[in-house]
């Protein structure tokens, strides 16, 4: 899952990141160097090659340590030579990952990205990264993986003429989050579990003021999530009205575009928390920026909108939780109504959220792009992103699975197993990934299908470098924004204002970025619409 990346994409930069793309996560470069590489004679056995190839390879999320278990195994199956450069940190990883590519001495034979549309496009047209269109079409484990979540993942993936520079890393699932709530402080103080905004609101009352954890100590709040991130309120958000109050731009059925914090829906929502937070209903801490994972592992407060996989038992971030609170009880309920009668829970982009191409310095990029293929599959992919079966994970037997060592656990290190090594370089989210239970699996499903109405209003960007109008005025317009509906939420401004900042948001430009979208994004919706047709099964 991309946890803690996301929780700062979108609280360090999200509106900037919104206004300048990052809501569509998948560019379509320029293609100058568009030429499709030669491909060998036949397909390439990467089990049975004589010649050992130097591979180096730029991660992040999933490197444990050198040398390990894992890289070794990889080595000697298919002959490699890894060199692991790993990443500096989420903070320092772009600019990182720029200084490599612009070094041909430095630069790698595998490059992993995310959120670098500008970057890429100059990668493009500068010759730097090798079109995969062709190995695709003729090693097609990754492929076929893709088009079995959705045929749009690739079209976001590739260029406008069908060349391919990038492949896919992590899509996430159509929907991630759900909402939860203390079972325990429910059951505590008779209360039932909400099934709209408002008995949602009264329940967080409830836990905030009525002691529910019975110690005595006025010590909980009804409500907290990562710091610094709207998607924290996303109850409120698709509850008020009829749901266009996202912090976004937003495609309405008629084809139509609106700025979503410029709506009378999002007034609404944020009259609602800002009360909640004077009330002291919010755990102060969601105005700063923090962390969902470790503000549910300290406690302290009894709902909250976040990730599906907490189902999971071996998740770190619960039982970190469970080990401090051993009789506490969190579960995951469906989502409130709201005015519009339609709960929705949040849905996922279609396109990657990062990806990862093969440089001009490879020395042989179809066995590399092969090698890759070759891991994607069921059993190598398990093999790698789990360990071994056994001493790593356990098969019950009935389709489930008990994970022994989990990749962000102490023994991972320890041991050097190096289980999840380049895990964003390709991440499977079907019966592969058998760390969901079959519980979690069914509530991914749930929240899947129950995101799908606010999906259709969801913009995805296949090129953003193309908003020039949206890229030079963004930035100033998200932070007008953020000041802003920030500021009502921490009671350091008013609704009062409201139609004052609406004019400077609209004095900022919106209207300009709008029907930009209107024409680019317009004709990519065709264009989508046209490629789904020819792939869409």
């Amino acid at each position: 899952m991309r946890k803690r990346v996301l929780a700062l994409m979108l609280a360090g930069a999200m509106l900037t990141g919104m206004l300048t793309g990052c809501g569509g996560k998948g560019g379509g470069a320029a293609t100058a160097n568009a030429e499709k590489p030669a491909l060998a004679e036949e397909p390439i056995d990467v089990l049975n090659q004589e010649e050992t190839m130097k591979m180096s390879v730029v991660c992040l999320q999933g490197y444990t340590q050198p040398d390990s278990e894992t890289e070794k195994w990889l080595e000697e199956r298919y002959n490699l030579d890894i060199e692991v450069l790993a990443l500096p940190g989420w903070s320092d990883a772009t600019s990182k990952i720029s200084l490599l590519m612009g070094d041909e001495t430095q630069r790698p034979d595998i490059i992993w990205w995310w959120n670098m549309e500008a970057d890429y496009t100059k990668w493009v047209d500068a010759g730097l990264l090798v079109n995969v269109a062709p190995y695709m079409e003729r090693y097609t484990n990754m492929v076929d993986y893709y088009n079995s979540i959705d045929p749009g993942v690739m079209f976001y993936a590739s260029g406008e003429d069908g060349a391919c520079y990038r492949i896919p890393g992590d899509v996430a699932e159509p929907a991630c989050e759900t909402l939860w709530i203390r079972k325990d402080w429910l059951d505590n103080l008779n209360l039932e579990i909400p099934t709209t905004l408002d008995e949602l609101e009264d329940c967080l009352y409830a836990f905030t003021n009525d002691d529910p954890d019975g110690n005595g100590v006025d010590d909980t709040y009804g409500w907290n999530g990562d710091g610094y991130d709207y998607r924290t309120f996303w109850p409120w958000i698709q509850g008020c009205g009829d749901g266009n109050g996202r912090m976004d731009f937003l495609r309405m059925e008629d084809g139509s575009y609106i700025y979503g914090p410029t709506t009378d829906d999002c007034k609404e929502w944020l009259g609602r928390v800002a009360k909640l937070y004077a009330d002291g209903v919010l755990d102060p801490s969601i105005i700063t920026d923090t962390d969902r994972d470790e503000e549910m592992a300290n406690g302290g407060f009894g709902a909250t909108y976040s990730w599906v996989i907490w189902n999971n038992p071996s998740t770190g971030t619960m039982q970190s939780f469970y080990s401090s609170n051993p009789d506490a009880e969190w579960i995951p309920i469906d989502m409130v109504a709201g005015d519009n009668g339609n709960p929705q829970d949040d849905p996922a982009s279609v396109s990657a959220w990062c990806y990862f191409g093969i440089t001009n310095v490879c020395s042989d990029p179809e066995r590399a792009y092969a090698i890759w293929d070759d891991m994607a599959s069921e059993e190598n992919y398990i093999r790698r992103r789990f360990g071994v079966e056994g001493r790593d994970y356990k098969d019950n037997g009935d389709g489930t699975y008990e994970i022994i060592h989990d990749k962000d656990g102490s023994e991972n290190t320890e041991m050097g197993l190096g289980i999840g090594l380049f895990q964003d370089l390709f991440s499977r989210k079907d019966a592969c990934n058998i760390a969901n239970t079959a519980e979690t699996t069914e509530l991914f499903e749930k929240v899947k299908n129950s995101s799908r109405d606010a999906y259709t209003k969801t913009i995805e960007k296949k090129n953003p470098d193309a908003y020039v109008v949206n890229n030079d005025v963004g930035t100033d317009i998200g932070d007008a924004m953020k000041e802003y509906t920030w500021g009502v939420i921490g009671g350091g401004k008013s609704l009062d204002d409201w139609d004052a900042y609406v004019a400077n948001i609209e004095s900022l430009g919106i209207q300009k970025v709008v029907d930009e979208l209107t024409e680019i994004h317009g004709a990519q919706v065709e264009a989508y619409d046209t490629y789904m047709a020819e792939h869409g099964e």
